[in-house]
C-alpha cells in the first residue's frame, strides 16, 4: 500500500484501473486527523478525516498535491471525494454539508480551490460540487453509474469527518 503523504494514512489503495467504469476508474481513501468540522469550524477535540481519491487511467499522483496544500491551507475537511481528469480538478462535498453551508458559502470555497489549483507549476482548473450533482466531471460515464460507484465509496468507508474512538 503506497504511502502518499506523511499526515495521512492510507486505508484503500487501488493502484491501477479496476473494471468498465470511466476510462479505468480506480479509488484509494487516506485518513488525516484535522481539528475543523466539515463547515471549517475549529473544534475542542481532534477528529479523524477520511478522503478517498478518484484516480483515472494514468494515476496521476499530482492530485496529492493539491490534497497536500488544501490539508495546510485548512481546506481539506468539507471534502470527502477528490480526483483529477484531463487537467480539471474535482472536489465533492456531502449534500448534508451543501445544504448546511448554503451557495454563498460553497461560492466562497470554490473560489480558495481555485486558487490553490492555479498556483500549481502546471495550473489545473477546479470544481466543487456536491456528491449527488449530476454536472461535475469527475469521471466520464453514464450518471446512474458514477454515483452509484461514488455512493458506494462513500457507504463503504463513511467518508468525512469521525470521532476519534
Amino acid at each position: 500500500m503506497n504511502k502518499y503523504l506523511e499526515f495521512f494514512k492510507t486505508l484503500h489503495d487501488e493502484v491501477a484501473p479496476t473494471g468498465y467504469l470511466g476510462r479505468g476508474s480506480h479509488y484509494s481513501v487516506l485518513r488525516s486527523v484535522v481539528w475543523h468540522d466539515n463547515l471549517q469550524h475549529p473544534l475542542t477535540k481532534p477528529v479523524y478525516h477520511d478522503l478517498a481519491i478518484i484516480w483515472d487511467e494514468d494515476h496521476d499522483i499530482r492530485v496529492i498535491e493539491v490534497v497536500k496544500l488544501l490539508y495546510f491551507a485548512g481546506l481539506i475537511t468539507p471534502a470527502i471525494i477528490v480526483g483529477e481528469r484531463k487537467g480539471s480538478f474535482t472536489l465533492l462535498v456531502s449534500e448534508q454539508t451543501v445544504e448546511e453551508a448554503g451557495k454563498k458559502w460553497l461560492s466562497r470555497y470554490q473560489q480558495a480551490i481555485e486558487e490553490i489549483t492555479q498556483s500549481l507549476d502546471d495550473p489545473w482548473s477546479a470544481e466543487v460540487a456536491s456528491i449527488n450533482s449530476r454536472d461535475h466531471g469527475i469521471i466520464n460515464d453514464n450518471y446512474e453509474k458514477v454515483s452509484q460507484y461514488l455512493q458506494t465509496i462513500n457507504m463503504l468507508w463513511q467518508l468525512g469527518i469521525k470521532p476519534v474512538q
